[in-house]
């Protein structure tokens, strides 16, 4: 079975723009109301008893009230307690956790839905060169429009940080790779969600059977490789010669 990923995370509840409980304090305040000591829960967490003073210090004084208190000696003996203010802090701690785990879920579920594909082929990429007709600075991210040396026009998206580090600027030339089991021919300049359509000609067929390997000559010294499957290519009636369209999203090129 396909192992999925999960997007996790842990909820911290701040006041005054400090820390106030999360789900290691919430685990404190629980080994305290069992075991009725600091220094004891503390060292059931494997925690140092100034840490775990620290955190019931703070958690106190942010609180609107206690959570944490000492009792003098009587019939039980003394300790130290979490007050039902506390217990009440824990349990809706837990509630919000739960909700927030939930919608972690939902994330997770959106997450791999985008990714599923239970094939694993190791990444081939085919290699050209162009120039930088211009960027688009989009939030934390750049769309590149790279002119390729067959005068067609591709874009490319790249992280700000990638950008300003490699100080990439309009009419440098570039060398940027396309990542070949991405692309989707089509015998016609259809209009879908990829960004990026080449047009060339059909050089080369090389087919094992499985999978059909095609070699496009854009032009210009532009050549491109398009892996689909051997039933495709014979749907597609995909032949020597044949005017084909390469089209893949923008993030299938690396800019290198």
């Amino acid at each position: 079975m396909k192992k999925l990923f999960d997007i996790d995370g842990n909820i911290w509840i701040q006041k005054d723009n400090r820390g106030f409980i999360g789900k290691g304090r919430v685990e404190l305040l629980q080994n305290i109301q069992i075991y009725g000591s600091i220094s004891k829960a503390a060292k059931q967490m494997k925690m140092s008893y100034k840490a775990a003073w620290d955190s019931v210090d703070i958690m106190n004084k942010l609180s609107n009230k206690p959570l944490v208190t000492k009792v003098t000696g009587g019939v039980g003996g003394g300790g130290t307690v979490i007050t039902a203010y506390a217990k009440e802090l824990i349990k809706a701690y837990g509630e919000v956790s739960a909700l927030y785990h939930n919608y972690f879920e939902t994330l997770s579920n959106s997450f791999n839905a985008n990714l599923l594909d239970d094939t694993f082929e190791e990444p081939v990429f085919c290699r050209l060169t162009g120039f930088i007709q211009n960027k688009l600075n989009i939030n934390d991210n750049y769309e590149i429009t790279i002119k390729t040396k067959s005068n067609q026009l591709l874009t490319s998206i790249e992280s700000k940080k990638f950008v300003v580090e490699r100080a990439l600027e309009i009419g440098d030339e570039i060398t940027f790779l396309i990542e070949t089991n991405t692309i989707v021919l089509t015998k016609s300049q259809n209009t879908n969600s990829a960004r990026n359509i080449l047009e060339g000609e059909v050089l080369k067929i090389t087919d094992d059977g499985i999978n059909s390997t095609i070699k496009i000559d854009c032009g210009s010294g532009d050549i491109i490789y398009a892996k689909v499957t051997t039933s495709s290519c014979m749907k597609l009636h995909i032949e020597l010669g044949d005017t084909i369209f390469a089209s893949f999203k923008a993030y299938s090129i690396n800019i290198i």
